[in-house]
């Protein structure tokens, strides 16, 4: 009986590892070929006050920068507003923002972290749409327009944009990261055509202001997913513009970059129930991107695990599981020796593994933790 719930654990884990990076983008990709092109009204852009939001902790490095990039976006400036919140920086963030008389500052003395910010930047925000990004990201200068077109279907609720990573350090890690946006933003357009991506990315997406639901500050949250989802479940479209460009720098410091793996990964599983109603049967395609995207994916490690764990139970049963057990032990040496493929893949499943554990311990908050980039 043992060995046979072993069989049918590394089977079903197997199964389900497979449908998160295997089936799954190609069966996006087979639905796809039966969806119509949908045209978007350029007439539409320009026509609402977009407010852009941009929080920042410390970001004294980049922030003049980022102002400069944001007042040189394309679009009518009587239509645009810029609102910055300075989230209790202990550098000149603040100083150099108040310098723009376009910028319209809200300075915190206190660092209560991000969520918390975006929640009073919204309270700020006069625009109909509101578009967040990062401080440290770099908008090309049609993006907004590209963003707002989007908008003129009135099913729209979230539109995210497309972010490319720039390894100009020319490190392993700037290189598989880049890899693997590139990889995300394929499956954001896939997404796109059934108009439910799976999450937006910080560095640049646009909701209409009326859909913005509160972020809880009590614990670490992943804004952009959290909008998203909140979005989804309303039952707006969430969709993926490439034309939309946005740019940063890939991460510089490997224990950085995972620090902030482990980070999201805590984020999602702290609200983890609350994204759930994704699943409901009555959105069958919605509820199947959500699961083959980000629980399955969330949960890789534990699938990962049990792969790993029942192959050497069941080594003597068959020579399949000894050549699997073998193929496993392989994939460890070659993440030890600094295969960058596969260390990427394990450290960003431990990462998640890690997250998990962590979510069920206290926090003061979603506290601000920066990733250096270059």
């Amino acid at each position: 009986m043992t060995i046979l719930i072993a069989k049918i654990i590394f089977s079903l884990s197997l199964i389900l590892l497979a449908q998160v990076y295997i089936l799954y983008p190609l069966s996006l990709r087979f639905l796809s070929l039966f969806k119509k092109n949908k045209s978007v009204n350029q007439e539409y852009q320009g026509l609402d006050v977009v407010s852009i939001i941009i929080a920042a902790y410390n970001e004294e490095d980049v922030i003049e920068e980022k102002i400069k990039n944001t007042l040189a976006l394309d679009y009518p400036k009587d239509k645009m507003e810029i609102l910055i919140g300075d989230d209790g920086s202990s550098d000149r963030t603040a100083e150099i923002a108040a310098k723009f008389s376009e910028v319209r500052l809200i300075k915190k003395e206190k660092n209560e972290g991000k969520a918390a910010m975006l929640n009073d930047l919204r309270k700020a925000a006069t625009g109909k749409l509101l578009l967040f990004s990062d401080a440290n990201t770099a908008l090309e200068s049609s993006a907004l327009k590209h963003l707002a077109a989007e908008f003129a279907d009135e099913r729209v609720g979230c539109v995210c944009g497309q972010l490319s990573l720039k390894s100009e350090s020319g490190s392993s890690l700037s290189k598989i990261e880049s890899v693997y946006w590139k990889g995300e933003s394929s499956l954001k357009a896939l997404e796109s055509n059934f108009g439910a991506v799976m999450g937006s990315n910080g560095a640049l997406y646009a909701i209409r202001s009326e859909l913005y639901p509160k972020l809880p500050t009590h614990k670490t949250v992943m804004d952009d997913f959290y909008v998203t989802a909140k979005i989804l479940m309303k039952n707006y479209l969430c969709i993926f513009c490439k034309e939309a460009l946005a740019f940063e720098n890939a991460s510089a410091s490997k224990y950085g970059e995972f620090k902030r793996k482990v980070r999201i990964g805590r984020a999602n599983f702290n609200f983890l129930f609350s994204f759930l109603p994704l699943l409901n049967p009555l959105y069958p395609m919605k509820a199947y991107m959500f699961l083959s995207h980000k629980l399955l994916r969330w949960l890789s490690p534990f699938l990962l695990l049990a792969v790993f764990l029942c192959s050497i139970m069941l080594m003597q049963e068959h020579i399949f599981y000894k050549a699997f057990f073998a193929v496993e032990l392989l994939f460890v040496l070659a993440t030890l020796l600094g295969v960058r493929v596969c260390n990427y893949f394990l450290s960003m499943n431990f990462a998640l593994f890690l997250g998990f554990c962590k979510s069920f311990f206290r926090e003061k908050g979603g506290a601000w933790e920066r990733v250096e980039r270059g």
